[in-house]
Parts: structure tokens; C-alpha cells; sequence
């Protein structure tokens, strides 16, 4: 395999730890103030949820455009929009990848959860890479 793509697949999954520990950190900092303001637990997750999804995804993206892909040309706000359409997309695929292995194959929520995140990885790689960043 040639070694520019190993390396970019190890800046990849490295920047998709990093994403996942942004959207965390954002999560439970955002869930920890909204319910000390007094927001309802109702509604504290789920914004706290919505608000660290948005930036994750905004710092993947620049993490992939710049780190991963080093691609410094291009329309920043075409990409941008590329990239949360297919983040959005991608999730969506996810989750109903997580349903269907945990509601009709009866897998446990965590194998669910996984089966469902590495297709999701490879999802976001090759659209990324070839639709995106191209």
C-alpha cells in the first residue's frame, strides 16, 4: 500500500478521535450548564446534543480539509455545506444501520453502536475524500 494513503488514513482516524472528544467535551459541558440554568433534562440533552454536533462536525471539517486531505484550495463555503450534508447523511445512516442491527438482528446497543460507526467511518472517508476534497 502506497504510504501517503496509510499516512492519511492514520491522520484520518486521528482526527476522528479528536472530533469524537470535541463533540463530548462540547456535550457534557453544554448538558452541565443548561441544567444549572434550569432547563428541563427534557430539553438539556438534546440541545446540548444539537450545539456539539455542529461543532464537531465544523471542527472535523477543518481538520480534514487542512490535517487529512491538506487541500488549500477549493470553495470554503461550497465544502463546508458538502461536508454537513454529508456528515448529516451519514448520521442518518447510521442510526438506522444502529436500529436495524439492535432491533431486528437483536445485537447488544454497544455491537450496534460499533457495526454501525465503522460503516459510518468509511462513509465520511470516501465521500470526503472524493467528493469533498477531491
Amino acid at each position: 500500500m502506497d504510504k501517503k494513503v496509510v499516512r492519511e488514513g492514520i491522520r484520518y482516524i486521528v482526527v476522528g478521535v479528536m472530533t469524537t472528544l470535541v463533540n463530548y467535551i462540547f456535550y457534557a459541558a453544554c448538558d452541565f450548564l443548561f441544567s444549572r440554568m434550569g432547563i428541563e433534562a427534557y430539553f438539556s440533552y438534546k440541545m446540548a446534543y444539537g450545539i456539539a454536533f455542529v461543532m464537531a462536525v465544523l471542527f472535523a471539517f477543518f481538520a480534514n480539509k487542512y490535517l487529512v486531505f491538506q487541500k488549500k484550495e477549493g470553495s470554503l463555503g461550497k465544502e463546508l455545506l458538502s461536508f454537513f450534508g454529508l456528515r448529516i447523511g451519514s448520521g442518518l445512516v447510521c442510526f438506522l444501520l444502529l436500529v436495524f442491527f439492535v432491533d431486528f438482528l437483536h445485537f447488544s446497543h454497544t455491537i450496534g453502536w460499533i457495526l454501525s460507526s465503522v460503516v459510518n467511518l468509511f462513509v465520511n472517508y470516501i465521500g470526503s475524500k472524493f467528493f469533498i476534497f477531491h
